[in-house]
């Protein structure tokens, strides 16, 4: 015999039933990840993206491990390609690492008059310093 749940977790049941009905838009939470602060594994900052409907997908940086020997590089932006919407989300991680800002949005009519391309998905720093969306 099959029981139903009385109580229901975070989040929703399927991806399909996350994906309707989109009220917010996606934001990119900050955790405390030292284990000595008295907020250790907790969300401390929300960064609200301005726009519905984007669906970030596949984060990356904008310099690379490869980068290491360089000190003129740092990762100080965290690249958010946006699945539904393309576009492609540049966030400012370095001036304020507990409340990140958002430094950039890259609109997709400007990717596809730029680039030719229709959809963003991942992003991958490159060992030269540039960053590639695929």
């Amino acid at each position: 015999m099959a029981t139903k749940c009385t109580k229901c977790g975070p989040g929703y049941p399927t991806p399909l039933e996350a994906m309707k009905g989109t009220e917010a838009p996606d934001y990119l939470a900050t955790v405390d990840v030292d284990p000595k602060s008295p907020q250790y594994s907790q969300v401390i900052h929300r960064l609200p993206m301005p726009y519905l409907k984007d669906e970030l997908h596949h984060s990356g940086w904008n310099t690379c491990s490869s980068c290491f020997g360089d000190s003129t590089k740092s990762r100080n932006k965290l690249i958010l390609p946006g699945l539904m919407s393309s576009r492609i989300y540049v966030v400012d991680v370095g001036s304020e690492p507990r409340a990140p800002k958002l430094h950039k949005v890259i609109e997709a009519s400007e990717i596809q008059a730029k680039c030719n391309v229709s959809n963003t998905h991942t992003s991958h720093c490159l060992a030269s310093g540039e960053v590639m969306v695929n």
